[in-house]
């Protein structure tokens, strides 16, 4: 997992950094554009060598003031970083104030040789561009963030280069490449402001001045490094004989300025951030951590990088679905759209794990997205209160997995047809009603499964168009014990809580061994 620590400066994003890296033996990305240069360390507060001293501390104190250190170089470099922890499993921090860096760096963010020609759009205003991009291509200006004018301008020019649409959104889009968590450490702004004016006259008291002097001794002022706040300033100042006093004002003033930035560039370009004070977001982190420490022992990297990447599509809550979505969380998956119409009622407390008295009368889609956070408060959820009675109510973007435990064989089809069409991992439960042995329930492939559910849905997806090759190799859970005989046609399906409970760890278990078989 990637836990990448946001907040404007002086927020105290660095330290929390450092505090969970020795606990934890974390690595840590610093995605500062101006820390990362040596002899820089007053005006860019970096943290010292011996604060340092035994942490991984990348992109930091590396580069001459001279060396024309950007956004491509931190993405190039500290991806690697980041692949390199990926393969051993190992969680990394990223801390930093630079959040272009941060964007570049964990998503899909290209760079072509045509971004190094100034575009002929870059000058025009966000909103003559939004409308441009919607006259050119409505579908692209629907489907991209059109508040991002980095984005609109390289829609538009890749529009130019005879880009078609895919590539552009493949281009634009806000999936990270890695497992990742956001959390923003929340400061009252003018607590914040009244911290940036004390670390600024800290700066002073320990010679900033000093130290552009020195810099200005050995290298010329233009160099792309003294464009940091508090040194282009300083250098200014210098130039045009301003009082040190005067100095420190129009640093207090930029800084602000900067800190409003920080938090508007946080809240428009990064979505799913959990928040919270210094102490809260610590103690999330680390609960996290502790949180997976047993199911590391047993599985390998590749597969815990796997499950805290993977987005579920969750469909059906009962007692089948309920008791899977339960262990789902807990054995690390994170990101969930969960769907189901029904409503609780009291007869399904006999069987559904999922749900408590207090839970009757309410959308089971909204109390498992409850019950998930009170698991880990990091899950992602979306709760969907609804059937799925056409292609049109299914979520359109594409999920790693698909786990339907419904019965409704039509809805069943369409998300089988779904992950067809988007090449997820389909996963399905067969009929568990009118069954009495937990111990009878069995992973495998729908050829091996006999029931009613799964001889109705076999015929759903021949009228469908599937081959029996097809129908008979989708991966399901299944009862192998004869049907319990007696009031088959009642309305209500009879049902204990063992077996469907025992269907849904049968159904992790299946998706665990996919993994696990993959990984070999």
């Amino acid at each position: 997992m990637v836990y990448v620590i946001l907040g404007q400066t002086a927020s105290g994003k660095t330290s929390l950094a450092l505090k969970l890296a020795r606990e934890f033996s974390l690595p840590v990305i610093s995605a500062d554009a101006y820390q990362c240069y040596k002899m820089m360390q007053i005006g860019t507060d970096k943290p010292t060598k011996e604060q340092t001293e035994g942490v991984d501390y990348y992109f930091y104190d590396e580069y001459s003031p001279d060396e024309n250190i950007d956004v491509y170089t931190f993405q190039s470099k500290m991806r690697k970083v980041l692949d390199k922890y990926q393969k051993e499993g190992k969680d990394v921090l990223v801390v930093g104030g630079t959040f272009l860096y941060i964007k570049a760096l964990l998503f899909n963010y290209v760079f072509s040789n045509e971004e190094k020609v100034v575009s002929p759009y870059e000058d025009k205003p966000l909103e003559e561009l939004s409308k441009l991009l919607k006259a050119r291509s409505e579908q692209t200006y629907l489907s991209i963030d059109v508040k991002n004018k980095r984005r609109v301008v390289r829609a538009l020019d890749q529009l130019d280069q005879g880009i078609t649409r895919q590539e552009i959104l493949s281009l634009n889009n806000d999936i990270p490449l890695y497992p990742v968590t956001f959390l923003r450490i929340d400061i009252d702004k003018e607590i914040g402001n009244q911290k940036i004016d004390a670390r600024i006259e800290q700066m002073f008291k320990q010679g900033i001045v000093s130290e552009v002097k020195k810099l200005l001794d050995q290298y010329p002022s233009d160099c792309r490094s003294f464009l940091a706040i508090g040194y282009k300033e300083i250098i200014s100042g210098l130039q045009n004989n301003e009082t040190e006093e005067l100095m420190k004002e129009t640093i207090k003033i930029h800084t602000h300025q900067y800190a409003k930035k920080q938090r508007t560039f946080i809240k428009n370009q990064f979505s799913d951030v959990t928040s919270g004070n210094n102490d809260e977001i610590y103690q999330l982190i680390k609960n996290n951590i502790l949180m997976k420490e047993r199911t590391r022992i047993l599985l390998s990297p590749n597969v815990i990088s796997r499950i805290e990447k993977s987005s579920i599509l969750f469909v059906g809550l009962g007692g089948v679905g309920g008791q899977a979505l339960i262990s789902l969380a807990r054995l690390g998956f994170r990101n969930f759209v969960l769907i189901d119409g029904d409503s609780v009622d009291p007869s399904n407390l006999n069987r559904q794990a999922l749900f408590d008295y207090n839970s009757i009368g309410k959308s089971k889609a909204i109390i498992a997205k409850e019950k998930l956070l009170l698991i880990n408060p990091l899950i992602k959820a979306e709760s969907l209160a609804t059937r799925i009675t056409s292609a049109e109510e299914i979520p359109e973007r594409k999920f790693d997995i698909i786990i339907d435990c419904i019965d409704d064989c039509n809805a069943k089809g369409l998300l089988f047809k779904k992950s067809v069409i988007d090449s997820s991992l389909y996963l399905t439960s067969m009929g568990m009603g009118f069954h009495l042995d937990s111990t009878k329930v069995k992973f495998g492939k729908m050829k091996d499964a006999f029931d009613h559910l799964s001889k109705s849905f076999r015929q759903t997806l021949t009228d469908m168009g599937y081959n029996e090759t097809q129908i008979n190799e989708i991966d399901c859970v299944y009862a192998t014990d004869g049907r319990i005989k007696g009031k088959q046609n009642s309305k209500t399906i009879g049902s204990v809580s063992t077996v469907p409970n025992s269907a849904g760890l049968a159904l992790v278990s299946l998706l665990l061994s996919k993994f696990q078989k993959e990984d070999c």
